[in-house]
């Protein structure tokens, strides 16, 4: 058996099968079947890493506080099986002098364009509802026992 791996063809011996097959027509092969499969591949837009870009709040009958200038954070990953991860920080200044935080693990539920997160945690992110924008998810002008919040998700 005689196989010539960088030259244009190989040979078997010893058999009537002889075959040529080019470098060319191997690779080609190979990019047809995996252009054939990639567009199965793409993943739901809500998969990925978020972190807040705008993250507002006020409470009934007060301005509206930058939570992000004060400290805050609100952060979430989402896998493909719509599983989360993620923290909520509210710094003291904003929330009576006491820092809240709160995991964001638990799932993400989305119904066409909006988005609701399922957390066992108690913080005001289970009762928002996100819409997807482009890269975005937003939860703009809801209010949840009385404060209300503009928060906008965008993902890294």
């Amino acid at each position: 058996m005689n196989f010539r791996i960088y030259g244009s063809r190989f040979t078997v011996h010893g058999s009537r099968f002889r075959m040529a097959f080019t470098a060319r027509r191997l690779l080609a092969s190979f990019l047809l079947v995996a252009g054939a499969c990639r567009g199965t591949t793409n993943p739901d837009p809500i998969v990925g890493t978020f972190l807040a870009t705008t993250f507002q709040s006020a409470a009934m009958g007060q301005g509206a506080v930058n939570v992000l200038a004060q400290g805050g954070t609100l952060g979430v990953n989402v896998a493909n099986n719509f599983v989360t991860v993620g923290t909520l920080i509210v710094p003291a200044n904003v929330n009576g002098g006491v820092t809240f935080t709160a995991s964001l693990a638990g799932t993400a539920v989305r119904t066409d364009s909006t988005v609701r997160f399922n957390l066992p945690a108690d913080s005001f992110v289970r009762d928002l509802t996100f819409t997807l924008t482009r890269n975005r998810l937003e939860a703009r002008n809801q209010t949840v026992s009385g404060t209300t919040y503009d928060i906008v998700l965008t993902r890294q």
